[in-house]
């Protein structure tokens, strides 16, 4: 495979894996989240309902960011703009860790078939 084709397909799959991550991240890194998603004087929380469109045992999930009263803030720009550091968070690592497990393999390989 040519060298660029290479890098662009784990750009792709880092991506990929950097999207599923920042999506994800109330989930697995809620302190994370709060931090980079909610502003400043509110905390990230996360609750499981049940709507009438939701068949037997179907549950829904809804995070938001509220204050010290309770309430929910209206969703701003600060979302969007945690989302986008969660996902170059994620991004650059998955980006590393596939080029250097991919320069492995070919490394690998190489000496492999020089035997």
């Amino acid at each position: 495979m040519p060298r660029a084709a290479l890098v662009l397909t784990l750009g792709v799959a880092a991506a990929l894996i950097a999207l599923a991550l920042a999506a994800t991240a109330p989930f697995h890194s809620p302190s994370l989240a709060e931090r980079t998603m909610c502003p400043e004087g509110t905390a990230l929380q996360i609750q499981q309902y049940r709507a009438s469109w939701h068949t037997p045992g179907e549950t829904g999930i809804s995070i938001a960011c509220v204050d010290s009263q309770g309430a929910v803030q209206p969703s701003d720009e600060s979302e969007k703009g945690g989302f986008l550091l969660l996902f170059g968070m994620y991004f650059l690592p998955s980006l590393a860790g596939l080029l250097i497990a991919s320069s492995l393999v070919a490394h690998l390989r190489r000496r492999s078939t020089a035997r």
